[in-house]
């Protein structure tokens, strides 16, 4: 673990730029420029998904946390508003989506390959505005290709951290810590239980952590890392059926603070926060990226 750590601190600070701006340009000519937004309270260190509702942003702790939604405000960091989810347990949970009348938080980590009860807490947007504590539909999940649950430790293919909302459905793609793909598997989003089958898969060559929908633009954008280093990944042209039958592009980026970014929402003059959880030698952070 100390030896873990330590390489950990190296590449961030091998990565870590004096100031808070960063930029890498990609082979398009779009130029990315990554700032450092606010340092984040240690109520959500644990950072591990991001939305913009109505310029409202807001986040969640992964396992171990509340079952909560927590407001940020993003001149200071600190948490404005808690929102509980009461019927909500957090095994795992580690993202968020949204469409015009309803917020998904997405308990779908797997990281030690045994779940088999992955949930999807459905929430109103009403309900949510009207009150502190909430009930949420339930949606659970499992995959019809997993057939083998026996644990292991970060040797999957059945983790998950990332889900978008587009269009009638909801787009999970997962975190292969054995072959570093990512799959992609579509869920409704009708309270119910579902077996889902994978319809697409990429060899991303890293760990993806977080998506977001841009629908003014049609794009899907992820993020991820890959030997301590992270990444996005644009997905532009893919059919309605499939986010990952299109174009895939991937750029490597550079950021003044935690490289751990595991949550990322569009913004609607098309740029983007993403946060960062805590890391050795670094708080939880919020960025933000445009082109």
């Amino acid at each position: 673990m100390y030896l873990l750590r330590l390489l950990l601190l190296i590449s961030l600070l091998y990565n870590f730029q004096s100031g808070d701006t960063s930029s890498v340009v990609n082979d398009t000519n779009k130029k990315l420029i990554i700032k450092k937004v606010t340092t984040l309270s240690p109520k959500i260190e644990e950072t591990s998904g991001l939305i913009n509702f109505n310029g409202r942003i807001i986040t969640h702790n992964d396992s171990g946390g509340e079952p909560s939604l927590y407001e940020i405000d993003i001149s200071s960091g600190n948490v404005i508003r808690t929102v509980a989810i009461s019927n909500a347990v957090n095994k795992d949970i580690e993202d968020i989506a949204q469409d015009e009348n309803y917020i998904y938080l997405c308990d779908i980590g797997n990281n030690s390959n045994k779940r088999k009860d992955q949930t999807i807490y459905k929430i109103s947007k009403a309900d949510y505005l009207a009150n502190n504590e909430v009930v949420a539909e339930i949606i659970t999940i499992k995959y019809k290709e997993q057939i083998d649950f026996t644990k292991t430790n970060k040797n999957t293919n059945f983790d998950a951290e990332a889900v978008v909302n587009i269009n009638d459905d909801l787009f999970l793609f997962t975190k292969n810590w054995e072959n570093l793909k990512t799959s992609v598997y579509k869920i409704p989003k009708v309270k119910g239980n579902y077996t889902l089958t994978k319809i697409g898969s990429y060899d991303i060559n890293g760990l993806i952590t977080a998506a977001t929908y841009n629908k003014n633009a049609k794009t899907v954008l992820l993020t991820g890392y890959i030997d301590f280093k992270p990444f996005i990944v644009e997905l532009t042209n893919f059919s309605s059926n499939n986010p990952l039958d299109g174009k895939v592009d991937k750029k490597s980026i550079v950021v003044s603070g935690s490289i751990q970014i595991e949550g990322i929402t569009i913004n609607p003059d098309g740029s983007y926060y993403m946060s960062a959880e805590e890391t050795s030698g670094f708080s939880a952070i919020l960025y933000k990226l445009s082109y």
